[in-house]
């Protein structure tokens, strides 16, 4: 990547001043001590400065245990824990971009929900099978954070194991710096609507080449331009629902003034069963964030939603699958 390119910045003086406590990197003068709830991961579900829809407070669904909702309320049955925004690769008309999941801290967790969050999104796994990462398990992930909001991540060398193109590591990068600035944001690490960038060293070295392919140079920032056009939110993905009536809710960034519908219903009830149509429509996006909600009630069984909007010549769409109790 040259120097003139637009997600970078020139770095801050960064040789020397990056020194180990704990699980979490201290920046020399300059860095932001969390409070203790944060470091224990007791930070709230809702994202407070990310540009986009989050889940309500509680609300996603690890892997593994039943997760239920309680009308439009979801989240883990018997857990209070937070939970971790995590982008993941989805394909988009034959092109990779990026989707957002919330999932539990990792075992092991240091309480740092930057780290954790990158952590998750280089060896976890996502709740929906129609997302990957390209990332390899990192053995060690540190975090800190300045007062002008540059996040420094610290990487083991084998996260980067892959080899990629340059347009694949680009996307991979991206991935990086949208799950580490969410979860910083999500964490109040950001104050609210400010905008935040990520230097990424490798085994504490700058300036590194990644994947075989991209240079490690400077700060990096948000580019939207490598988002999916739509996703659904909430509910993720094998959630359990009850019967009193579910919100779908998500992000329609695109062009378009709505986002189309529909929810299918296994036949059989299993969980790659033959489906039909139950019920489609279409809902507005909110102009100012690109969010958008509706409600449906469904009776008992299995469902899959599906959201889609114009991309192209042909649509982007995103579906979650749920069971109705």
């Amino acid at each position: 990547m040259s120097e003139q390119d637009p997600l970078k910045r020139s770095r801050l003086g960064l040789p020397g001043i990056l020194l180990v406590s704990g699980g979490v990197l201290v920046v020399s003068t300059v860095f932001i001590v969390p409070n203790a709830g944060l470091l224990q991961g007791g930070a709230p579900t809702t994202a407070i400065a990310e540009p986009f829809a989050t889940p309500s407070a509680g609300s996603a669904a690890p892997s593994g245990p039943a997760v239920q909702t309680q009308g439009a309320a979801a989240g883990p049955a018997g857990s209070a824990q937070a939970l971790l925004p995590v982008y993941w690769l989805g394909d988009v008309e034959g092109d990779d971009r990026l989707f957002r999941e919330f999932l539990p801290a990792p075992e092991g967790s240091t309480g740092d929900p930057i780290a954790d969050a990158v952590r998750l999104m280089t060896g976890g796994t996502p709740l929906d099978p129609d997302y990957r990462s390209p990332w390899q398990q990192a053995s060690s992930v540190r975090s800190a954070i300045s007062t002008k909001n540059v996040i420094t991540l610290d990487i083991s060398s084998d996260a980067f194991a892959s080899r990629l193109d340059e347009d694949a590591a680009r996307l991979a990068l991206q991935q990086l710096v949208f799950t580490a600035t969410a979860a910083a944001a999500n964490a109040g690490l950001i104050p609210g609507g400010e905008s935040s960038s990520v230097v990424v060293l490798v085994d504490g070295a700058a300036d590194i080449r990644a994947f075989d392919a991209i240079d490690l140079v400077g700060e990096w920032t948000r580019d939207t331009a490598f988002l999916a056009p739509v996703w659904i939110i909430d509910p993720q993905q094998d959630v359990q629902a009850d019967t009193a009536g579910l919100i779908i809710h998500g992000t329609g960034h695109s062009s378009e003034e709505s986002v189309a519908w529909r929810i299918d219903r296994r036949v059989d009830g299993s969980e790659d069963g033959p489906t039909g149509l139950f019920r489609d429509g279409s809902v507005d996006i909110t102009p100012e964030d690109g969010a958008y909600s509706f409600s449906v009630t469904l009776p008992p069984g299995r469902y899959e939603i599906t959201v889609s909007v114009p991309e192209g010549d042909g649509e982007a769409h995103d579906s979650k699958s749920v069971v109705v109790r």
